[in-house]
Formats: structure tokens, sequence, C-alpha cells
């Protein structure tokens, strides 16, 4: 099987995959009872269930950063909104509201740091067209005078006893904390992808700072899709919302898996390694190699 066939067959299942993903969140918000009373709740849960499908769909749809360096950056961010996602259903209603006052005292700090640093630069911040826009949108949903400003963790925990509590500490011993090294750049991560032995022998066999390049990976996209799977089943649990359209990371897992049994190319769900981030972008592109 050529190059091009390869990447036209992998461009193919990512793109059912995304408005498979997509039909499903669709019928999930649909299909849910909603309840104005409780207008937070559905406003938090479906952001938060949107999010994962949004950080799934990107990571998907970008080939060139389906690699250890960037890919990381997206699953511990979907692995700590699902631990958020799965700690708000604990007592939905309250939590939720405690989520979004949280993110709106975030904001009212943001703008405060914003007024004083035009204040300082001479400029005068209450006509500061950014600044007057950040105030409405605060405004609509709480007035700036009763908003109050927490700068501690939103849920006044940490993450893993959010897990804990949750009952989903595998995923943050297996996955949140194993993609926070590249998040955060920790040793354990850089000293694997920014550093290279000397090819001196009289160097002490010491390391080099490198810009590597990495081959595409596809386990990346169908790991973002599994975390997503993992929320619309949490979804589905919680809320007793039964849909009827396909899975999504079903058929992204039988579409691998059909995919290798064809010729002798291999889409490993955990251990691909294509062609070049640069020939993929040709090829989606329509240029040459």
């Amino acid at each position: 099987m050529s190059n091009e066939n390869v990447w036209e067959e992998i461009e193919q299942i990512v793109s059912t995959y995304v408005q498979a993903v997509r039909l499903e969140l669709h019928e999930r918000w649909e299909t849910w009872t909603l309840d104005l009373a409780k207008r937070e709740l559905y406003e938090v849960i479906g952001a938060l269930l949107a999010r994962q499908v949004t950080m799934a769909i990107q990571l998907a749809e970008a080939p060139s950063i389906w690699n250890g360096h960037i890919a990381p950056l997206i699953l511990r961010s979907m692995t700590d909104n699902y631990i958020n996602l799965a700690w708000i259903f604990g007592d939905p209603l309250e939590r939720a509201r405690k989520f979004i006052l949280h993110g709106l005292g975030q904001e009212k700090l943001h703008i405060e740091h914003f007024k004083a640093k035009l204040k300082a630069d001479g400029k005068d911040a209450e006509k500061d067209s950014i600044v007057q826009q950040r105030e409405e949108w605060l405004n609509t949903q709480r007035y700036t005078f009763l908003t109050e400003v927490n700068v501690g963790s939103w849920s006044g925990m940490d993450a893993r006893k959010m897990a804990e509590e949750a009952d989903c500490v595998d995923l943050y011993n297996f996955a949140y904390a194993p993609f926070s090294a590249a998040t955060h750049n920790m040793w354990h991560h850089v000293a694997k992808y920014n550093l290279a032995p000397c090819p001196n022998p009289l160097h002490r066999y010491h390391r080099i700072p490198i810009v590597r390049s990495e081959s595409s990976d596809i386990d990346y996209v169908y790991r973002a899709a599994k975390y997503v799977q993992k929320a619309f089943t949490l979804f589905d649990q919680k809320t007793g919302v039964q849909t009827s359209s396909a899975s999504a990371f079903d058929n992204l897992d039988q579409a691998i898996n059909s995919f290798n049994q064809k010729g002798d190319r291999q889409l490993s769900k955990s251990d691909i390694r294509e062609q070049t981030n640069e020939d993929f972008t040709a090829q989606s592109k329509g240029g040459e190699k």
C-alpha cells in the first residue's frame, strides 16, 4: 500500500470519527430533559462535555501534533476535564454553581490586573474596549461588585482528592499524572524528548539539547477518543439519557482494526509510526511530497 493511499484511509477514518462524535454529543444534549430551575447544572455539564469533544476533534484533525511533544498537553487537559465532570456529578447543582462562581472570580481578577496595567501605562482603563467587553460578559452573569475572587482550587481540594472522591483514581494515576510531566515540563519528560547523548566520547556522556522530530502516532487520537467515550458513559449513567447513535469510539476502534487487516501496513493503537508530518500535510493539502 502506497503512502498516499495510507494517508487517504487515515484521513477518512479521522473524518468519520469527527462526524460521529459530534452527532453523539448533539443527541445527548437534545435528549437530556432541561430543567431551567437548575440551569447552572445543564450549562456546566454541557460545556464540559462539549470541551471534551472539542479537544478530541482538534487533536484528531492535526496529525502534526500526534506526538509526545504536544499530544500529552491535550490529553492531560482531557483527563483533568473528566475528573472535574465526575466530581461535579457527585453533587451536581451545588458543585456546578461552585464551578461557575470560581470561574467568574478568576475573570474578575484578570480584568483587575489588566486595568491596573493600563493605569500604570497612563491610560483610562474604564474606557478601554477590552475591559468594557469583559466586564459586560461578567455582569450578564453576576455583577462585578458581587463577584468574589478565590485564588485556590475551585473545588477546595487537589485533583487527586477529587479523583478519589469521584471513583476515577486510576485515571489520575495512569493518565493525569504521567501527562502532567509534559504539561509542566518536568525532568522525566524533557530528559527523554529534548536531550541526546553528546557525540564527543570525551565529554563524560553528557547530554545536549535537541529539537527532535517525532513521527505521527495515532495512538494519541485513540486515547482522546477513549476519554470522550468515558465522559459520555459517565453522562449516560448519571442522567439516565439513552441514545440510538452508534459509538464513535467503537467505530474508530473497528476502523483501525480493519485497516490493520489490509496489507502489511499497521495502524496500531499502541505503537503506530507512520510517514512524516510534512508528508501528511502535503498530502492533505493536495501538494507534492
